[in-house]
């Protein structure tokens, strides 16, 4: 899938996300830590949504003994997204601005594009004081930077399936 179809698939299903049903949220409790389980709550319906596909991607893939810290990872991904505070077209127009401006350029700056942008960054520092499994802390950080991803102590056929089960190719 191309990067562009990619971010309209992610957008419309933003618009379009269910609340999770009562299964999907006592798997997600089942599934991460007590530190990490706040964190994770922070995301609002889309999010969730999103995480619990990627979660449920990896379970697929690697079957139902899959090491959890993985899923966990897939699972929390994205937690630094709410500190933008942008609905489905406000970050439709971050990732734009991002990529006419370079998201290192994007990363830097200390409006909502920038939150948007460096939400990687975010959410692992916010993983980290939450004391969750550093697998996690590690891949939220690294998800969308294929050249962290041998610095994250995560195997690289982990960070190749976590990001194929998030969308995403090494070379978006």
């Amino acid at each position: 899938m191309s990067r562009v179809n990619h971010l309209v698939s992610r957008f419309f299903g933003s618009v379009t996300a269910k609340k999770l049903d009562a299964g999907d949220e006592a798997w997600v409790r089942l599934t991460l830590t007590g530190e990490e389980l706040p964190v994770w709550e922070r995301l609002g319906r889309a999010d969730r949504a999103e995480s619990v596909a990627v979660g449920r991607a990896v379970v697929r893939e690697l079957g139902p003994d899959a090491d959890p810290r993985w899923v966990a990872a897939a699972l929390l991904h994205d937690v630094g997204k709410p500190d933008a505070r942008l609905g489905p077209l406000g970050r439709a127009g971050a990732t734009v601005v991002a990529a006419v401006v370079s998201h290192g350029r994007a990363r830097t700056w200390s409006s909502s594009v920038g939150a948007y942008v460096n939400h990687d960054e975010r959410g692992a520092n916010r993983l980290a004081g939450a004391g969750a499994r550093p697998e996690a802390v590690a891949w939220a950080r690294a998800h969308h930077r294929p050249d962290l991803w041998p610095g994250t102590g995560i195997p690289p056929e982990i960070c190749a399936l976590l990001a194929r089960a998030d969308g995403e190719t090494p070379d978006q």
